[in-house]
């Protein structure tokens, strides 16, 4: 699936560290704990990122399931197996079941079957946990838009506070003021970023219940072509 949003990549620009960036009370994310003595620039440039991440976990399974659809028809004519063999084998899986190999399937076959049979394990328990990811995913990008919020209210101050000075000379002013300016966008931009995600997360039900009517009648008509 696409990106929600794209971001410019900010490591060419030269910023200086603006105030001293402490870590936030109550936060337990280990990269947040390495960044303690960090920029904050740096920590408002990671949360695009991890706003991202909190939307793939939420997805993961639905979109594997075009990946196995795929497989379910093109591994029997590439391995020359019996389709509805294939379909009972996935449809175990799924439903949490052990699997059986005949000595017949081996090689790169039981490998890529192995690989699919493990993504449709995970996706009979990803389907299942859909409710409560969502639910954490939501309230996850709650907290990371008030962590944005924060470090841009902490930079816009300091940078304010140094575009005050009275003796600053205007080359380093408009310096100051380009990365206002940046941190205005960024702001805007993952604000922008976390309504579309949270929009996503509450579309996640009716997609997961599309992507199981998908494999569910993959694995019918594999069997039927057995």
């Amino acid at each position: 699936m696409k990106r929600l949003l794209t971001f410019a990549v900010l490591g060419s620009l030269a910023f200086a560290p603006i105030g001293c960036a402490k870590k936030d009370k109550g936060t337990d994310s280990p990269d947040e704990a390495a960044q303690e003595d960090g920029d904050p620039m740096v920590e408002l440039q990671a949360i695009p990122e991890k706003i991202q991440a909190e939307i793939d976990l939420v997805l993961q399974p639905i979109t594997d399931v075009d990946v196995v659809v795929d497989q379910l028809t093109s591994i029997p004519t590439r391995y020359g197996m019996n389709a509805a063999d294939l379909t009972a084998m996935a449809s175990a899986k799924f439903d949490g079941g052990t699997v059986e190999f005949n000595a017949e399937i081996d090689g790169d076959a039981k490998a890529e079957i192995e690989t699919m049979l493990a993504t449709i394990e995970g996706i009979g328990a990803g389907l299942k946990e859909t409710p409560a990811r969502a639910k954490t995913a939501t309230a996850n990008l709650a907290e990371l838009g008030i962590k944005a919020t924060g470090i841009v209210t902490k930079l816009t101050a300091s940078i304010q506070a140094k575009m005050a000075n009275p003796l600053l000379k205007a080359d380093k002013k408009a310096e100051l003021q380009g990365e206002l300016d940046l941190v205005v966008k960024f702001d805007a931009d993952i604000k922008a970023s976390i309504g579309d995600a949270k929009a996503t997360v509450m579309g996640v039900p009716k997609l997961g219940a599309e992507a199981l009517g998908k494999l569910t009648a993959a694995f019918a008509g594999g069997a039927s072509a057995g």
